[in-house]
């Protein structure tokens, strides 16, 4: 989800002149009143897209991809040799909520400093940075499952830290890759594509990595991964980035937003501030983002594991996770899909955020079914849920950011995500500890999910917003 020409930063910030300021924020405003059917149509929000396959066509765009594919189909054996290598070493809940967590809560952490950078040194520039980081942290995973039997926990929690930093990071400059990329009419089409990838890797990975780390050793797992950032570095360094960045944001609802004014410092996170407490729309995001995540990840993280422990064992437990996450990838495809070919759907936010009220039901159903195809099944329904909405609200997010802010605004967007899911890892790990039963902790969850979607759908900005 930058910059094909010098990866020069932008010039200037709000915080130091009073009239790029107001700028900053009346672009706020105007994009959130335009979204919402309250401003004069532009020329280029008339222009319709190119249809599913229009992103495809662009070849920077293709490479970004196709590296990013093969990077999450990596990341899929790392995801599940992880939890079973502490595992090996503990049966305790709450040493797995450690480490998981301490990954969560660095990259939550240095998600903002990942926005700033990616829009001072380019996204792109910042994501073969990060890569290269991520690559030697694996090498040491991989070094320590080898060669120590029993690796000792600090040495993984540290690791797993430092995983954490680069992926804080990576992941801002990766979604401020795309609208660098792709005009913005062809958004949701890329958008897209991007949870294909991300999901299409959770179908096709999971379940080849289960299979291949129960046969062969888990530091198989990290040594894959490592790989596979080999070759996104390399396919991110093929990318050229267009030099439209250095003139003028995204074409979005509002018309074109004025790049900052030559002569200041860039990347301030207070002009990203101001733009963003001025966009109400993205504060309540951020905050239904937070409270969301905290309802789910930790428990995707510690509760599915436990669960899978409970039913099959220690040794089938990486297997059966496999297939569980397969199911949740399928789903999220069919979803992705769906939602790039409906590319003039109106209402994007509302329908996104209502999208997740049957995934809180669904969440409920998972404790309740035997055996681990149904449960499989269940998250399918809820990654097409997933999927579908996460393609349609980061649209519209993107189209509502200047292009030579949104590594810095998105950076705040994705922490209500990030930060939600370090807490909700402690937590999940503290309350399997204390319930009697592991149904208990997806209850629980779903009750938050329901709740979160509940006071998204309190804001009129969710109505207004087309």
């Amino acid at each position: 989800m930058l910059d094909e020409a010098t990866g020069t930063p932008p010039s200037a910030t709000a915080a130091q002149d009073p009239a790029q300021g107001s700028a900053a924020q009346a672009g706020g405003a105007a994009a959130l009143a335009a979204a919402a059917g309250g401003a004069t149509e532009t020329a280029a929000t008339r222009r319709r897209g190119g249809g599913f396959l229009a992103p495809l066509r662009l070849a920077s765009f293709r490479r970004l991809i196709g590296g990013q594919t093969i990077s999450r189909l990596g990341d899929q054996f790392y995801y599940l040799a992880i939890p079973w290598l502490v595992l090996r070493v503990t049966d305790s809940a709450v040493a797995l909520a450690l480490v998981l967590g301490v990954s969560a809560l660095t990259l939550g952490l240095f998600t903002l400093l990942g926005g700033v950078l990616a829009d001072r040194v380019g996204p792109r520039n910042l994501m073969i940075g990060a890569d290269v980081a991520r690559m030697l942290v694996m090498g040491g995973l991989a070094g320590l499952a080898l060669f120590v039997a029993a690796p000792p926990l600090w040495q993984v929690t540290a690791l797993s830290a430092l995983l954490g930093v680069a992926s804080g990071l990576f992941y801002p400059a990766s979604t401020a890759m795309i609208p660098h990329l792709v005009p913005n009419e062809d958004l949701q089409a890329a958008n897209s594509y991007e949870q294909l990838t991300l999901q299409g890797s959770n179908f096709v990975g999971p379940g080849i990595a289960g299979v291949v780390l129960t046969a062969t050793r888990l530091a198989f797992g990290f040594v894959l991964d490592a790989a596979t950032f080999v070759v996104s570095v390399l396919t991110l360094a093929l990318i050229r980035m267009p030099r439209r960045e250095l003139a003028a944001g995204p074409a979005g609802p509002a018309g074109p937003t004025p790049a900052p004014a030559p002569g200041t410092k860039s990347g301030s996170l207070g002009e990203a501030l101001r733009f963003l407490w001025h966009t109400r729309f993205l504060v309540m995001v951020i905050g239904v983002s937070l409270l969301g995540n905290f309802a789910i990840n930790g428990l995707f993280e510690v509760g599915v594991p436990l669960l899978l422990k409970e039913r099959v064992g220690l040794t089938a437990g990486p297997q059966a996770q496999g297939i569980v996450v397969a199911g949740f990838g399928l789903g999220s495809v069919l979803g992705a899909v769906a939602a790039g070919v409906a590319g003039h759907v109106r209402r994007k936010p509302l329908i996104g955020i209502l999208l997740f009220a049957p995934f809180s039901l669904l969440t409920v159903a998972v404790p309740l079914v035997a055996g681990v195809y149904p449960v499989a099944g269940i998250f399918a329904l809820m990654g097409l849920l997933s999927a579908a909405s996460n393609v349609l609200l980061v649209t519209v997010l993107q189209s509502l950011i200047p292009l030579h802010m949104m590594g810095r605004v998105m950076s705040f967007v994705l922490l209500g995500s990030f930060l939600g899911t370090p807490l909700s890892i402690f937590a999940y790990g503290a309350a399997a500890t204390l319930v009697p039963s592991v149904a208990w902790l997806f209850f629980g969850g779903a009750a938050l999910m329901l709740l979160a979607v509940i006071l998204a759908l309190t804001s009129r900005h969710t109505w207004q917003m087309r």
